[in-house]
């Protein structure tokens, strides 16, 4: 099915005088998210060796997977505010921020001189959270309704490569510095370099919501969810964060199970370990390059039916592979296939979302996608010594295939 959108009346005029900036905002906020995501995947795969040094010995686990819950809860709590800040104030501010406040924090972290204020600065960074999500909401407000599915393809595409090339810049920098949580400065100067580039280069068409801004959490959400199929666009969201960003680290455990556990050798983990990572986040970007359009060409709802349904069938392998090399191959299958559900999620919150509640919308799909990334360890982490990973596996399978299920018959429905 064509997407009703794709061809508007008023042509490259109409679209000239409704979105100005929209072709340099596109050649600028990719680079800046790409930024954001680097400075925070440099500094991000190395905390468990800053607590270490700051003098955590034991429980390290404990501390980190503490620290990790309250970051996202945190985020999850901050994300839908500031949402409703940018539906009234404006989006560009927010994306300032964002970046330019996590930096600042991030700018702070090494010089906590105990683990406890290491923790207190790490969450005020989460409190700042939410660069890619508010780059979203700008996109979404000033980007003709048939360039939307691209614009964001390519927004979510640099943030993947931001997250590959992140972990490789930290590792050749923590060789060089005398204490990991250095790392941090380099993450800090990297993500305020973003903010800057967005202030000097990125404008705004504003659309404000009407009225008078008031500070409301449940109320914006009894809203939204009020709304058909906007609840089901969340779970959707939340299930995709959990098969992606969510099981970074389960992956990497999992790996090490495949690869002969203690028996092997550390350096054989780490090279798959970054195999399937990588993986992952190169066939994901070549996807939404090359597979974006689809949704400007299409129906995004068709897009998301699809990309449902491979997202559950790519994960059936997870059940009974065997190697490394099988679980890479998966991952990479996976990014090809499923990466645009993200992307079809977002525009259709644009399309849904009652007049001005857009980027309160995006934000609220964010917090529960923020929730899922500490769900999914958690999860994997009661399951996994119980019943073995695969049996976690099976359950994101599942979520999947409901999900899937319930667009569906929602698509029936209409």
């Amino acid at each position: 099915m064509k997407n009703p959108e794709s061809n508007p009346p008023g042509g490259v005029t109409d679209e000239s005088a409704r979105f100005p900036y929209w072709r340099r905002n596109l050649q600028t906020l990719p680079m800046a998210t790409l930024m954001t995501s680097m400075g925070f995947a440099i500094s991000f795969p190395f905390l468990p060796l800053m607590v270490r040094n700051l003098g955590v010995h034991e429980n390290l686990e404990t501390w980190i997977g503490n620290m990790m819950l309250v970051f996202y809860i945190i985020s999850f709590l901050c994300g839908p505010i500031w949402g409703s800040i940018a539906d009234y104030f404006g989006r560009k501010i927010m994306v300032l921020r964002a970046m330019l406040g996590m930096g600042f924090f991030m700018s702070l972290v090494p010089f906590a001189p105990t683990p406890l204020w290491f923790a207190c600065l790490f969450s005020l960074v989460g409190f700042f959270n939410g660069g890619t999500m508010s780059a979203q909401a700008l996109i979404v407000a000033n980007t003709p309704p048939n360039r939307i599915g691209g614009a964001l393809s390519r927004l979510q595409a640099s943030n993947l490569i931001g997250q590959t090339t992140g972990p490789a810049v930290g590792t050749m920098l923590v060789a060089l510095v005398d204490k990991p949580h250095w790392l941090f400065w380099f993450s800090g100067g990297v993500l305020i370099s973003a903010g800057m580039l967005v202030l000097a280069t990125v404008r705004e068409t504003k659309q404000l919501a009407a009225g008078r801004w008031r500070p409301q959490w449940i109320g914006n959400l009894r809203e939204l969810l009020a709304v058909p199929r906007i609840g089901l666009l969340f779970f959707l969201g939340f299930v995709f964060a959990m098969l992606a960003p969510g099981n970074v680290t389960i992956l990497s455990v999992f790996v090490m199970n495949l690869n002969g556990g203690a028996s092997a050798d550390a350096g054989s983990h780490a090279f798959w370990a970054g195999a399937v990572a990588i993986g992952f986040a190169l066939s994901s970007a070549i996807s939404l390059t090359v597979w974006g359009r689809l949704l400007d060409r299409y129906d995004p709802r068709r897009v998301l039916l699809f990309s449902a349904a491979a997202a559950g069938v790519t994960q059936l392998p997870m059940l009974f592979l065997q190697t490394p090399l099988q679980l890479t191959l998966t991952r990479i299958a996976f990014g090809l296939a499923a990466s645009l559900m993200l992307p079809a999620i977002v525009r259709l919150l644009r399309t849904h979302a009652p007049q001005g509640m857009d980027a309160r919308a995006i934000s609220y799909a964010a917090s529960f996608q923020f929730i899922a990334m500490g769900i999914a360890p958690f999860t994997a982490g009661l399951i996994g010594p119980l019943l073995g990973l695969r049996a976690y596996f099976a359950l994101t399978a599942a979520l999947t295939f409901l999900a899937f299920g319930l667009w569906l018959r929602s698509e029936r429905r209409a």
